[in-house]
């Protein structure tokens, strides 16, 4: 008989949220260890898939709005009164909710309790796994282990909560509210080594596990080598102006191209993601406009598909306190693509690792190593119309959500 999960979680597919990416592979997989997870949520933005056990509640007050104006989420809406909590809690959710501490996702929750309640009650789960962010989830299973101290609780990070913040009045409540809140966690997990050491000496007391992101094995495409008809690099996901600028890259093609080692009706650049039509007129500033497209925000099928016929896909990696020591979770999609990887930023630290232990593209530092890397792929398609991808299967499916589970699994039964 398998064991059963209560997962707490604010983001679940139809999201496309990277926390709804880590929830789905955790959903599916852990299955695979002996575990059956019953998915607690607000109410998801459509139709869930049926192979998973999902329950959906009220969402938080403040956020009804965009339910209220689209008639499908509306008639869904009304399919969570099910699980209402009494009048007089629902009236503290509102306020609570306005409250924006610690997040703005905090009157959901007396719906979420109320919920998981009756979920405990009918199912007896063995295992409470609550997913930050946001850090509600964590308040809501505080709560739970609280009323039930006999259900093992594994709080499970994407991100940290106050460790890398800069002092202020509202950290050091935040902070408070994390060690109150953490204190009745059996164990913690957290996506990569750096941040787990960092957890463990705020927590001392309790077993923290590293368990990173990964992607979806079933998503993975093996001896991926496209001919396509340009050189074509993408990206797909979130840019910043400030903290993820693609400007060595655009830079490089620039100086590659005024020395003719890059002919430019041979090459295209596309970007693809919300609000970056920015980066047209940074193309512009550099000669290229003509070579650089941004193509705006697609459906996540498109966006797979993209990925795998492109010749290189770009990671522009943030600047910032803590960001080297981390893995995005857009790093995994690329990995199972099958097309190699260029990465720039100055600091490297986790991908410049991950890149070398897989062999599924390079991190370049200056604006040199990325000319060089340009210059060397594209001599590549110059002569067969394709870049060969070197990534090794066996690394890369390491970081697959099939090897996330086992580690959950393991954690889980490890106490």
């Amino acid at each position: 008989m398998l064991r059963k999960i209560l997962y707490i979680t604010y983001h679940f597919p139809p999201s496309t949220k990277v926390g709804a990416i880590r929830a789905k592979g955790f959903a599916r997989y852990m299955p695979c260890f002996g575990w059956h997870v019953i998915v607690l949520s607000p109410l998801l933005s459509g139709k869930p898939d049926g192979q998973f056990h999902i329950v959906e509640t009220h969402p938080p007050y403040q956020k009804i709005p965009p339910y209220l104006f689209n008639p499908n989420l509306r008639k869904r809406l009304k399919s969570a009164v099910g699980y209402l909590p009494p009048i007089h809690q629902r009236i503290y959710s509102f306020f609570r909710g306005a409250i924006d501490v610690p997040d703005s996702r905090i009157g959901w929750l007396p719906f979420a309790v109320y919920a998981a309640e009756t979920i405990i009650k009918e199912e007896k789960p063995q295992v409470i796994v609550s997913n930050f962010g946001p850090a509600s989830c964590h308040i809501v299973a505080s709560q739970l282990k609280k009323s039930h101290p006999e259900i093992f609780w594994l709080a499970d990070f994407r991100d940290p909560w106050t460790q890398f913040r800069k002092n202020s009045l509202r950290t050091r409540f935040e902070k408070s509210l994390e060690h109150k809140t953490l204190k009745y966690a059996d164990a913690l997990s957290i996506v990569s080594q750096y941040l787990a050491n960092a957890l463990q000496k705020d927590y001392p007391d309790k077993k923290v596990y590293t368990i990173p992101n990964g992607f979806d094995p079933a998503e993975m495409v093996i001896d991926n080598n496209p001919v396509t008809d340009k050189f074509v690099i993408s990206h797909t996901g979130s840019l910043n102006r400030k903290f993820r600028n693609p400007s060595i890259l655009l830079q490089a093609l620039q100086n590659l191209i005024k020395t003719g080692k890059i002919e430019r009706q041979h090459i295209m650049v596309t970007f693809y993601g919300h609000d970056q039509s920015w980066v047209l007129k940074d193309a512009c500033k550099y000669g290229i406009a003509d070579i650089v497209s941004y193509q705006g925000a697609k459906d996540r099928k498109e966006i797979l598909e993209i990925q795998r016929n492109s010749q290189a896909l770009l990671l522009i990696w943030r600047s910032g306190k803590g960001e080297e020591v981390t893995l995005t979770g857009k790093i995994f999609e690329y990995l199972a693509s099958g097309r190699p990887i260029i990465s720039i930023g100055e600091n490297a630290g986790e991908i410049e690792y991950l890149l070398q232990q897989t062999h599924a593209g390079i991190h370049c530092k200056t604006l040199s190593e990325t000319q060089a890397i340009l210059c060397k792929m594209y001599q590549q398609w110059l002569k067969n119309h394709s870049v060969e991808y070197q990534g090794v299967k066996q690394e890369i499916t390491k970081y697959s959500h099939i090897e996330m589970a086992r580690r959950f699994s393991q954690a889980l039964e490890n106490g």
